[in-house]
């Protein structure tokens, strides 16, 4: 006598959802862009004696990027966790493709970073705006919270950061 086995498909539940910027964002005076605007003209000007015209076209690619992400406020974008995975900006990223995560701040914001294979670059950052204490909470169910160490680009990034400061310091 054969047993039936029946897969049973449960329908995905809301735990927790929150809205917050889709990135961290810092509004920035004009006079902040000199030294960026400076390195680009100085690195544009060394191509055009090189000649490398295309270069050319991604530095000024590259500076009009920073000008759109320092001057323009993102948007509201909306986060949940549920029983199937975390959904951000339309997608959804189930649990067994995740890792481990973490909380790390920048400018104010609190930013959950969720390491995923899944995702270019291995790395989801997702702003947590007020709810930091409920999505800790939540995420602490389904991953282990483990900041890794810093590797080393992080390394290089940091010192970078230090010696070559592209703002004054607040």
């Amino acid at each position: 006598m054969a047993v039936e086995q029946t897969s049973r498909v449960e329908q995905e539940k809301t735990f927790l959802t929150w809205k917050a910027p889709s990135r961290p964002f810092r509004s920035k005076e004009k006079r902040a862009l000199t030294v960026p605007m400076v390195i680009a003209i100085l690195v544009a000007f060394i191509l055009v004696i090189a000649g490398e015209w295309v270069l050319i076209a991604v530095v000024a690619a590259l500076v009009f990027a920073y000008y759109m992400w320092t001057t323009v406020p993102p948007e509201e974008a909306e986060y949940s966790l549920t029983t199937r995975g975390v959904r951000a900006h339309g997608s959804l990223y189930t649990w067994d493709t995740l890792v481990r995560w973490w909380v790390e701040q920048k400018w104010d914001h609190d930013l959950m970073i969720v390491e995923t294979p899944m995702v270019l670059g291995g790395r989801l950052i997702l702003p947590m705006g007020k709810n930091r204490e409920a999505v800790e909470g939540e995420m602490s169910k389904y991953l282990l919270m483990e900041k890794p160490p810093d590797t080393a680009l992080d390394k290089m990034g940091k010192w970078m950061e230090e010696k070559f400061p592209l703002e004054e310091k607040i």
